[in-house]
């Protein structure tokens, strides 16, 4: 094609119909050519992260199983101490007279709630024993800061089980009150499991900031940081108010107590097999 055009133009004649014919479909053809695109090998694109998720069975035969387990019938009655103690709040705003059927039901609510602290208290005997046993172990660390949160977390949780051992023992008329009695002790426990839970939301907090500048993808990391330290804050809220170290109120003390309830009970609540 190349030599017609040489031709033609030397001997200064029109081209012929033919050869502009050819010369639109060579540049169509030219035009609409697709580029070349590259062909990535699979082998080189990196797999997105998959997290795996673990479903919660909601049956029957689920609560059996987080019933067979001490820590689950704990929570279990956890949450509804909590719940009776939220509807005690809800009352307490409306100042219900003798005889009318929202104080029976306060007056009740009250009972099954006090029952229920006293039952789980009695399952709370001998816990102490794996908090002191671990503590060798966090006196090992060698970061002397997450050392510090530790001990202390550790040993502030062992003292409330052991005052609130006390308190118990003081409200069953075995030992003597003294000065202090049986619901004055267990308010100084709590105020030591207040402690202990504002360590732990310390050290949740350090761990999820220290996880946001690692290079890697630790986002389940970071989820389980932050899901625990909102946990310790809910507890602080309810052991602060119950101690007596910053009164609130019983409604949102009440519902705190109920969503940490849940998330602890989560732990011991059987989980759907995710089919590969």
């Amino acid at each position: 094609l190349k030599l017609v055009e040489f031709c033609l133009r030397t001997t200064h004649l029109p081209p012929p119909p033919i050869l502009l014919s050819l010369q639109s479909a060579t540049s169509l053809k030219l035009r609409t050519r697709r580029p070349k695109t590259k062909r990535h090998d699979p082998q080189q694109i990196p797999p997105k992260p998959v997290h795996p998720k673990m479903p919660v069975e909601l049956s029957v035969d689920a609560f059996n199983v987080a019933c067979t387990k001490a820590d689950g019938r704990d929570k279990i009655a956890r949450f509804f101490q909590y719940a009776f103690r939220a509807f005690i709040g809800y009352s307490s705003m409306h100042h219900p007279k003798n005889g009318t059927r929202l104080h029976t039901y306060e007056t009740m609510a009250r009972t099954a709630m006090t029952n229920l602290g006293s039952a789980r208290r009695c399952n709370r005997w001998c816990k102490e024993f794996p908090v002191i046993q671990n503590l060798p172990k966090s006196l090992a660390i060698k970061d002397p800061i997450d050392r510090f949160i530790d001990v202390v977390q550790k040993v502030s949780l062992a003292t409330f089980m052991i005052t609130d051992h006390v308190g118990h023992l003081r409200q069953w008329k075995i030992l003597d009150g003294g000065k202090r009695s049986g619901a004055g002790t267990i308010q100084l426990a709590l105020k030591f499991f207040c402690l202990s839970n504002s360590m732990g939301l310390i050290a949740q907090l350090k761990k999820y900031f220290q996880l946001r500048k690692s290079t890697e993808d630790k986002s389940a990391d970071k989820y389980k940081c932050l899901e625990t330290a909102f946990k310790h804050m809910l507890i602080i809220l309810q052991t602060a108010h119950l101690s007596l170290l910053y009164p609130t109120h019983d409604i949102p003390v009440g519902i705190a107590g109920m969503i940490s309830s849940l998330m602890d009970l989560k732990a011991q609540w059987p989980q759907k097999a995710v089919k590969a």
